[in-house]
């Protein structure tokens, strides 16, 4: 269960950083946010359930991470895409630009809390 844990944790990393890139160069593009976009998005954040939930059997199981603060990293890849379209509610900002911003802070979160875990 902890290779599934830490195999999922590594797909985030390289999902967000490509669906950030991809969002940056849409925002770059002045592209609107369209329905491919979105869908990414969803399956991000399905991602992230999946990897709350393998983390929640591991600490049923007994097991912990090696620091607290890995709970934290894991709960902000969840919560940083709806905060984002929290923000962009009423605002005139280019969507795909700051998702795609946000998707790559979602990697970093990902980046340090493979290094927090283990």
């Amino acid at each position: 269960m902890v290779g599934i844990h830490g195999l999922i944790a590594q797909s985030v990393v390289l999902y967000f950083a490509l669906v950030g890139l991809w969002g940056v160069v849409q925002g770059l593009r002045q592209a609107p946010l369209d329905s491919a976009y979105r869908g990414a998005l969803v399956v991000g954040g399905a991602l992230g359930v999946i990897q709350l939930l393998v983390g929640v059997a591991l600490v049923v199981a007994g097991l912990r991470p090696r620091d607290d603060l890995h709970y934290l990293y894991g709960l902000s890849v969840i919560i940083t895409l709806p905060l984002i379209h929290q923000y962009l509610a009423g605002r005139r900002w280019r969507a795909p630009l700051a998702y795609g911003l946000g998707c790559l802070f979602i990697m970093g979160l990902g980046i340090r809390a493979i290094t927090t875990g283990s």
